[in-house]
């Protein structure tokens, strides 16, 4: 899988998810290990879009990849 498609997937599945499900990075690792993807693949799309500020991770009782939120974003931008 091409690595913009593989983040455009990841970034769904989160969208899809929020305020339902939160994934650990596991899950999400695992979710496309089943469709074929290497974990390494895997991991470098969501450190691209954790690193790009369209995904966070957040930690209750466990650390969770959640979308970046306007003010996240915003306070990204200032901070560079």
């Amino acid at each position: 899988m091409e690595r913009e498609e593989l983040k455009k997937q990841i970034y769904n599945l989160i969208k899809e998810a929020a305020g339902k499900k939160k994934y650990k990075q596991m899950d999400v690792i695992k979710h496309f290990r089943n469709l074929g993807v290497p974990d390494a693949e895997t991991k470098e799309a969501i450190r691209e879009l954790v690193d790009g500020g369209l995904l966070i991770y957040t930690y209750m009782g466990g650390s969770y990849i959640e979308l970046a939120t306007k003010l996240e974003e915003f306070e990204k931008k200032i901070l560079e």
